[in-house]
């Protein structure tokens, strides 16, 4: 009888435990579904000093129409020298706040459509021709088998980056934007793919953002290293770098450090940026300068700035984030498994 009541209890135990333990089968976190939406923002100071501009350096053959269209007619109209050939980068010059937007929409069990935009205020697209407004603004497909984006035509883009599935966090090696895709826009150049994911970012540090407070740990995803061309008619290029923070229990993205190229930004012709938000700038160097850097830090990307996703409550109850959460379930199951073999041993 006591035989059969430990053999009970241990199976008790592990039908509770392992539920916990082995994630999920699904490829997607449970938020994402028809109507969710996340916004970020690079916020400008009131009054910026001269040196406080972004540049995003696009790419003409993947603007959507309109703004290829809207962006040509300021770059070449009234006689100016300038032309765009679709073979070499164009920098815009923002001094404006600038908005990163998705909006999730037309969901099944197979795929799911992505609205992107990147809102670009007060942009210079060359000396002396500026648009109060620019909108980079594409629906992209995301296959939620592999979860990959797909364009019309089948060509493979990237997985997304404003999320990613906290059960099967991403790994060095894989992909941003697919070879496929950069040879069909002739991006010549080394692959983009993951160099660093970790969760040591900022350990210790509350992480200040527009939409709120987040602590740690954080799932930090790096790109680095990356050669891109940028103009083919002399073979010039720049280097790509990508650094992503996440908070693991959603997978939402958080902030970005910098954000050359992804998957949702380089559909929309951002092949890379030297930008940051330079509100949040301005306090994280003044929090340096007062020494208090070691408590705190402020999101210098993109920066989360609305969202419907419901985040974990952050007080004293918080539970530990995913990857943890697995590996207390999995060392409480081991220890239980333990007592009870060695008590069984032990009666013996």
């Amino acid at each position: 009888m006591e035989k059969r009541m430990r053999k009970t209890a241990i199976i008790v135990l592990a039908v509770i435990t392992l539920p916990i333990i082995i994630p999920p089968a699904y490829s997607h976190p449970y938020w994402f579904k028809e109507g969710a939406y996340i916004k970020y923002a690079m916020k400008m100071p009131d009054n910026p000093e001269k040196n406080e501009v972004n540049i995003f350096m696009i790419w003409p053959r993947l603007l959507p129409k309109g703004a290829y269209e809207q962006i040509k007619d300021v770059y070449e109209g009234n006689g100016s020298l300038f032309k765009i050939d679709n073979r070499s980068m164009i920098s815009l010059f923002v001094t404006g706040d600038s908005y990163l937007s998705f909006e999730v929409f037309n969901v099944t069990n197979k795929s799911a459509l992505v609205r992107v935009t990147l809102e670009l205020n007060n942009v210079s697209v060359r000396p002396g021709a500026t648009l109060p407004c620019l909108v980079l603004s594409k629906v992209l497909r995301l296959n939620l088998t592999d979860m990959i984006y797909y364009e019309e035509d089948g060509t493979p883009i990237g997985p997304p980056t404003f999320f990613i599935n906290p059960a099967d966090p991403p790994k060095k090696g894989d992909y941003l934007l697919t070879p496929t895709f950069l040879k069909k826009y002739d991006l010549k150049g080394d692959d983009i793919v993951i160099t660093n994911a970790s969760f040591t970012w900022m350990e210790g540090k509350i992480l200040h953002a527009h939409y709120g407070d987040f602590i740690p740990p954080y799932l930090f995803v790096e790109s680095k290293g990356a050669y891109v061309i940028d103009d083919l008619t002399r073979g010039g290029g720049h280097t790509i770098i990508t650094e992503l923070v996440y908070e693991p229990d959603t997978g939402v993205l958080i902030t970005t450090i910098f954000a050359d190229m992804t998957s949702e930004l380089t559909s929309l012709g951002v092949i890379g940026a030297i930008a940051l938000d330079r509100a949040n700038s301005r306090k994280l160097y003044e929090l340096i300068d007062k020494g208090k850097d070691d408590k705190e830090w402020y999101g210098q990307g993109f920066n989360l700035y609305d969202t419907n996703v419901k985040f974990p409550d952050y007080g004293t109850k918080h539970s530990p984030s995913t990857p943890l959460k697995y590996f207390f379930a999995l060392a409480l199951l081991i220890l239980i498994i333990a007592f009870v073999w060695n008590e069984r041993r032990w009666r013996r």
